[in-house]
């Protein structure tokens, strides 16, 4: 523990020098505030204003997802080939901090996004539709519904290239979009990309006036779950296993 929590300090340090800290501050801040003032003059009903932000978020999430890994994995690529992830003794911890690190950036950004737009919809515009609970809660389920894709990113950007990781980010914000309609019905458990969106809208209907629609979420939690362990369990068997070889090689 007290080595992993040494070289999430050594990346931490590192990332100061890229735009990825500034953009887990900015993009919060902008992005609520955008919003705020946009529903100030729109003539949407409050409930569709909160749940059209959350599903602006996550479509979005896949895509940042996949920049901010592109980022972590072509700093170690130019700064030594991996060999700071390869050639230490506890390799694997080595992998896990890149991965924890970027974990908690993200779900220190989505919090902030959600409490920053909740705090201002909630109490600077009187708009109550929803409990002010439901803000912290789901920024929780955002950010646990998308540690999947922290994994699988992370895992392309070292294997491949930041173009295959970057690209399935586009891709997967696209599909997000698209089955958060009706296409999305009996298939969305098994596409990690709109996991947080879908979680999150379902646990918006539980802080709110509005009836809540009759759906089960004991399978799409159970498959969340076993898929993220499942990977994350692949991702250190590779990890002790690589050679540092990419995709550009």
């Amino acid at each position: 523990m007290r080595m992993l929590l040494r070289c999430i300090r050594s990346d931490f340090l590192k990332i100061k020098a890229t735009p990825i800290a500034a953009a887990h501050l900015g993009i919060p801040a902008l992005m609520a505030g955008v919003f705020l003032l946009y529903y100030k003059v729109s003539p949407w009903d409050s409930f569709s204003k909160v749940q059209a932000f959350f599903q602006v978020m996550g479509m979005g999430y896949p895509f940042l997802i996949g920049v901010f890994c592109a980022i972590i994995a072509e700093q170690e690529l130019t700064a030594g080939r991996y060999q700071a992830m390869l050639a230490v003794t506890g390799r694997r911890t080595a992998f896990c901090s890149k991965l924890l690190l970027l974990v908690l950036l993200g779900a220190f950004s989505v919090v902030l996004t959600s409490v920053l737009f909740g705090t201002g919809y909630f109490f600077g515009m009187g708009q109550r539709v929803v409990e002010y609970g439901f803000y912290w809660i789901a920024a929780a389920v955002m950010a646990g519904g998308s540690v999947f894709l922290y994994i699988l990113h992370l895992f392309l950007a070292l294997r491949f290239n930041k173009g295959v990781t970057i690209g399935l980010g586009v891709v997967e914000s696209l599909l997000s979009a698209v089955l958060m309609t009706g296409l999305g019905e009996g298939v969305w458990i098994f596409v990690p990309a709109v996991w947080a969106n879908r979680l999150t809208g379902y646990v918006m209907f539980a802080y709110s006036t509005v009836e809540e629609p009759t759906v089960s979420l004991d399978g799409a939690v159970v498959v969340c779950t076993v898929m993220t362990i499942v990977s994350f369990l692949g991702y250190l068997v590779w990890a002790c296993r690589w050679d540092g070889v990419c995709g550009e090689e």
